[in-house]
């Protein structure tokens, strides 16, 4: 039998082709952007690049420590999160972002209310035009936009142009960038280590070499639970990745750190007394380091009142 073209074969293949194409867009929606996905729809080169997994800083219940009492938020704050329908406690699960020439641009991912951070936008004299919003700062001549840049992601930026949540882009196509599993994660040229001034104290030591490193970055992930029980002391590990210009630099870097690890172990044996385990210092001289070709790897354990206590001193 011969196939006879009819006109409404056409129509069915349009509606078919229609459906396909509706059928993509919502599955590149939907698709789960991880850790690596999330920093590739941000504006990386020559960035600082963080990221914050909330939702495994909440399961091992140190995002409550961190945060403190919710009777404690400032009231403005409190205030904001009503009206847009949003509390990072239970709402938010991870942030990439990164600050680039003095601007801030940042992929939010947790559960979001679009009319309600519409309604917010234009209630503060702002404007929302073909689905992105943008508001006046705090800062002058900074500018607050955001866009869904899908269901369960806003795209989010403080810069000086009011579109500037546009950098944040799908990721499709762009360099791939490797975000470790970890609660924390940053990474930065070696350039931005240099006159560190308000780092925390012992730490300058340890962080002044690495602006000589092309990039260093900081993880920090869950350990064991000290105690041998849920109610004990988790612990955590702070793991260093630098890329040097070449394995004499990185052996030269790791013999930095191995002797200022030394030099300060020595010092508190020197004074008689160990330190104790919730201080930086304990941190500190507990470090040990590798090298692998032209890159050098740091170790530190740490117990997670370390953290707490150092959240508690930059609150006071």
């Amino acid at each position: 039998m011969r196939f006879r073209f009819r006109p409404w074969h056409l129509a069915v293949a349009l509606v078919l082709v229609v459906l396909a194409a509706v059928g993509l867009v919502e599955w590149r929606r939907s698709r789960l952007y991880d850790a690596s996905r999330l920093m590739q729809t941000l504006p990386v080169d020559g960035a600082v690049k963080v990221y914050i997994d909330v939702q495994q800083l909440r399961k091992g219940g140190l995002l409550e420590s961190l945060a403190g009492p919710k009777a404690a938020e400032d009231p403005d704050y409190r205030h904001f999160a009503e009206q847009i329908g949003f509390d990072y406690r239970t709402d938010l699960d991870a942030v990439a972002a990164v600050f680039v020439h003095g601007d801030f641009y940042a992929a939010v991912q947790g559960h979001f209310d679009w009319k309600r951070l519409a309604d917010y936008a234009e209630s503060q004299h702002g404007t929302c035009i073909n689905g992105l919003c943008s508001l006046s700062s705090d800062q002058p001549d900074r500018k607050i936009s955001f866009y869904l840049l899908a269901d369960n992601v806003l795209a989010l930026a403080i810069s000086d142009s009011p579109q500037g949540a546009g950098m944040v882009e799908p990721s499709n196509g762009k360099k791939g960038i490797t975000v470790p599993s970890a609660a924390f994660w940053i990474s930065a040229p070696g350039t931005d280590f240099k006159g560190l001034k308000n780092a925390p104290t012992g730490t300058q030591a340890f962080l002044t070499p690495l602006a000589t490193a092309r990039e260093a970055s900081f993880s920090v992930q869950a350990g064991s639970v000290q105690g041998g029980s849920p109610a004990g002391n988790k612990t955590f590990e702070i793991r260093m990745d630098v890329a040097c210009a070449s394995p004499d630099s990185a052996a030269a870097l790791a013999k930095v750190f191995s002797s200022t690890t030394d030099l300060l172990r020595r010092l508190i044996v020197g004074q008689g007394s160990a330190p104790k385990r919730t201080d930086l210092t304990a941190v500190l001289v507990s470090g040990r380091f590798e090298t692998h070709e032209s890159s050098v790897t740091g170790f530190w354990p740490m117990d997670r009142r370390v953290i707490e206590s150092l959240v508690s001193d930059q609150m006071k």
